[in-house]
């Protein structure tokens, strides 16, 4: 058995994900270990764009130019476009690895692909004033969106329709898994600031005997607290590109294996 194989057949492995609801995270981290090689470059080359004029954007918004804030949102528009572009071409390089196949209809599946981000962003921004049903629904739509029309080649609204069946099927799972990326990120945060203030206010001056108050003058900022904020989502973001992928193929997995059972229970009710 060659190298590469050997290394496609320990990354399909991941794919085993029974267990705890936390499993598929496991498994994407594990993933991420492993393939970060591949998985790192093309992130930054999809998010380089997104996090520049997100920057200019923060500077303009805290500076009060809403000339420049309106430009930089036509460019942070197009960036998106650029990052959802990459992000799903990153996904299905991540479901033939889980899966164990070479190549996929990427470019021609790229538009209805986009299509379901623009409508599960629409559903996130504005789901959430509706007790957060469509945004959940469009959260894991837009997620699923890459590995779900690349899978086959059935029309959109089809898949899309299985990929409804299979989110409401595993709803309460998903949404566990939800409360536990959003721990993350904000246990990622609330460590970052605690790390920030006591090296300014305790360990830098009392170790180092330097004065630190233009230091606490910037980390005080809106700039820098809203820069501390984009990222923690860049990491989060990163990982759950790879860990939609992961909990798409689990819930499908655990359809499947429902369907068995629930058939097989058929048959054994049937016998005499």
């Amino acid at each position: 058995m060659t190298t590469s194989v050997a290394k496609s057949a320990e990354v399909a492995d991941l794919l085993q994900t029974q267990g705890p609801c936390t499993a598929p995270l496991d498994a994407a981290a594990e993933y991420l270990r492993r393939r970060i090689d591949r998985v790192l470059p093309m992130y930054v080359l999809a998010m380089a764009p997104h996090a520049v004029v997100t920057g200019l954007l923060i500077e303009a918004v805290v500076g009060e130019r809403r000339s420049d804030a309106a430009e930089y949102c036509l460019l942070l528009a197009a960036a998106t476009v650029w990052r959802w572009v990459l992000l799903s071409k990153l996904q299905s390089m991540v479901a033939c690895d889980l899966q164990g196949v070479r190549g996929t209809r990427f470019w021609s599946r790229l538009a209805p692909i986009l299509l379901i981000r623009l409508y599960s962003n629409i559903a996130i921004t504005w789901g959430s004033l509706l007790a957060g049903v469509p945004a959940f629904y469009g959260l894991y739509a837009g997620s699923f969106a890459a590995p779900l029309l690349l899978e086959n080649s059935q029309p959109t609204l089809a898949r899309l329709a299985v990929a409804f069946s299979w989110i409401q099927h595993s709803a309460r799972r998903l949404f566990r898994i939800s409360l536990a990326v959003t721990a993350i990120a904000l246990y990622m945060t609330l460590a970052i600031f605690v790390c920030q203030y006591l090296l300014t206010q305790s360990y830098i001056p009392s170790l180092l005997g330097l004065n630190t108050g233009q230091f606490i003058l910037t980390l005080n900022s809106w700039p820098w607290r809203l820069g501390i904020i984009y990222f923690v989502f860049l990491a989060i973001d990163m990982f759950w590109t790879i860990a939609s992928v992961v909990i798409y193929y689990d819930s499908q997995s655990r359809r499947v294996a429902t369907d068995l059972r629930v058939r097989l229970a058929g048959m054994t009710e049937m016998q005499p």
